[in-house]
């Protein structure tokens, strides 16, 4: 199932201490010419370690010598690259990228870009070469001589509404934070400018976010937008209004679109509104039922890179402006400042993704069948994981019942493999109880941890905390909300500090979190990175983060394991969304239609639909991350075990 396994490349820009293990055996398999340099992974990882000494200076157990032993192994690795690049033709360039993991894909363009690859491309080919690697209009155009060697060719795919609409919007109407460089083909006028959203204008499908930009433009001699085309602009949006009433709005302003986009996935604030658009044609093009999923996850973004859910409340965005206005009575689900925008987001997001499936005869039930029924048996053999889905004909009220119950067994079948190593389904009649949800296990000793510790609670509120007082200095005032935006960007010592803060400071180098060089403060690069998650996430699953610092926490009982399928947050969260039992104002959804206590108002239970449904891919999505996560240590051997 690809990107649902664990991948486990090297890539400098995402390691800490602890990972030169790799970097050694990779740099000493080179040495031996057992690394296979026709593989542009394997030659980006090799150029990697490479990045490695650059970011790191200081490698613990290492002598002077030993470092720069294999740091001079890595000074002709750009040669290396230099040698693949000239290898890559034509003919082979689309499928080598294809090839290429997507954590190398920026790596790619730029050595394309900078060996000028390009050259060997014919200017017949080099348009379809461009769409056959799906290069975004600003990927194309980051590069000053690429854009001049084919001017005239660029402008052609300019010309083209999917290339060049967006991008002129964008880049010419659209604020951005940081405005990325690039460089335009003199042969892209501004008649030719212009001319796309005129034609955009008198087109079939128009998104009320690009005309909105369009009606509210700035005069620019680099996109003159008449008031001609304003008033035509008006007119499309007042039509598509008024034809998509039963868009997928609510009240915290977002809106989800779904339509042939340049970009997989775009998201876009105006106003304090967000606009999160999905291009159909991606869905379109990639109906297997492993991508269906991982869109979830790469679209829809319900969990991080830690396979964590994005829409449990945690602390994040925790301020005294919380404190202060949230209702938070004794027993209730304790909401962050963002959660229920992001709760109505994930129930829009599956409520449109569902109906786009439906267009293309897909039954997302089908694909939650096929990953207990067929995924786990090939890929884990997992055996006898039934799982009993509505019908696309059932109704809304058999919908809802099927899914809670089918919740309940997917959860109950778990434990069961989890406790004994396989489904016994005659076993299986015979339990009656399902399991309380945060004690569902998982196949992981050591899978997720948590602060334990008062010392450790102190180090994250003074470092991240917006209330404490160390972010205060005479000479920077309240510039900054936190002291680790202190330390970060400015040379602070002890002595500029407030004397009452002085003694916190010192406490925190004994601890280890800071430390003085040249009687400036800086950040222990790693511990802060782990304080950082715990404060911002609550919890950190372990597997994907092996740190040496982590394991001697843990060591000390300051940091603490468990072997749960779900984090705290999450088993919380669904707590809160299926029954009542931990939290007085849980919504109660799987009690409602487990004990037939049923709201029948239409509205409600197609509401309690897409939420039924997101559970059931939460918990797919975990059971997947577990599997992946527990081959993975029964090939290489858990990092934590003490």
């Amino acid at each position: 199932m690809k990107d649902f396994e664990h991948k486990d490349y090297f890539n400098a820009r995402l390691c800490f201490h602890g990972d030169e293990d790799k970097v050694v055996a990779m740099l000493d398999s080179y040495a031996q010419n057992q690394i296979d340099l026709i593989d542009i992974n394997k030659v980006f990882e090799l150029y990697h370690t490479k990045l490695f000494f650059e970011i790191v200076s200081d490698i613990p157990g290492w002598t002077e010598e030993k470092y720069s032993e294999y740091k001079s192994r890595t000074l002709k690795l750009n040669n290396v690259v230099h040698e693949f690049f000239k290898s890559i033709i034509e003919d082979n360039v689309v499928a080598i990228f294809d090839e290429c993991y997507v954590s190398y894909w920026d790596d790619f363009r730029d050595f394309f870009y900078k060996f000028k690859t390009y050259t060997c491309i014919s200017r017949e080919k080099i348009c379809e070469v461009l769409k056959g690697l799906h290069w975004n209009t600003f990927q194309i155009l980051q590069d000053k001589s690429f854009v001049e060697y084919f001017d005239k060719e660029i402008t052609l795919l300019l010309e083209e509404q999917t290339y060049g609409l967006h991008f002129i919007i964008s880049h010419y109407l659209e604020e951005h934070e940081k405005e990325q460089k690039v460089y335009i083909p003199k042969s892209f006028t501004i008649d030719k400018r212009v001319k796309l959203i005129e034609d955009y204008l008198k087109g079939n499908d128009v998104n009320p976010n690009i005309l909105q930009l369009i009606i509210n433009a700035k005069p620019t001699p680099e996109l003159p937008i008449s008031p001609k085309m304003k008033k035509i602009a008006d007119q499309r949006n007042t039509e598509f209004w008024n034809s998509n009433k039963s868009a997928f709005t609510h009240e915290y302003g977002f809106c989800v679109s779904f339509g042939p986009y340049e970009n997989v996935k775009n998201a876009r604030n105006e106003d304090g509104n967000w606009t999160l658009e999905y291009d159909t044609g991606w869905i379109k093009n990639n109906t297997d039922y492993p991508t269906l999923l991982n869109n979830f996850i790469y679209l829809f973004e319900y969990t991080d890179s830690q396979a964590r859910c994005t829409y449990a409340s945690n602390n994040y965005g925790k301020s005294a402006l919380t404190d202060l206005f949230s209702v938070r009575g004794k027993g209730m689900y304790k909401k962050g400042t963002a959660f229920d925008m992001l709760e109505s987001l994930s129930d829009i997001q599956m409520a449109g993704y569902v109906k786009q499936l439906n267009v293309l005869g897909i039954n997302i039930e089908d694909i939650i069948k096929w990953f207990f029924e067929s995924y786990l048996v090939e890929e884990f053999g997992v055996r006898n994981f039934t799982c009993n889905m509505p019908e696309p004909n059932d109704s809304l009220l058999s919908k809802c019942k099927t899914l809670a119950s089918a919740i309940d067994g997917a959860l109950s079948k778990f434990k069961m493999f989890c406790d004994d190593g396989e489904i016994d389904l005659d076993l299986f009649r015979y339990i009656t109880d399902s399991p309380r949800i945060k004690d569902v296990p998982s196949l992981i000793k050591n899978k997720y941890c948590y602060a334990n510790s008062d010392t450790i609670i102190n180090e994250m509120n003074f470092m991240f905390s917006d209330q404490c007082m160390l972010a205060y200095t005479e000479k920077t005032g309240s510039k900054y909300d936190n002291f680790v935006q202190l330390v970060l960007d400015e040379e602070i010592g002890i002595a500029d500090c407030q004397p009452y803060n002085q003694e916190a400071i010192k406490w925190l180098i004994e601890r280890g979190v800071i430390y003085l060089e040249d009687e400036v403060i800086k950040c222990q690069e790693e511990r802060v990175f782990l304080l950082k998650e715990l404060y911002e996430k609550n919890v950190i699953s372990m597997q994907y983060i092996k740190s040496p610092i982590l394991k001697e926490l843990i060591a000390k009982g300051e940091i603490v394991t468990d072997n749960k399928l779900l984090t705290k947050p999450e088993y919380q969260y669904f707590d809160y969304l299926l029954n009542n039992a931990e939290f007085s104002d849980g919504k109660a959804i799987r009690n409602r239609y487990i004990h037939d206590s049923i709201i029948t108002d239409e509205k409600t239970m197609t509401a309690d639909y897409y939420t039924l449904l997101k559970v059931m891919i939460m918990i797919i999505i975990k059971i997947n991350d577990d599997c992946c996560l527990n081959e993975m240590i029964n090939e290489e051997g858990d990092f934590y075990e003490l």
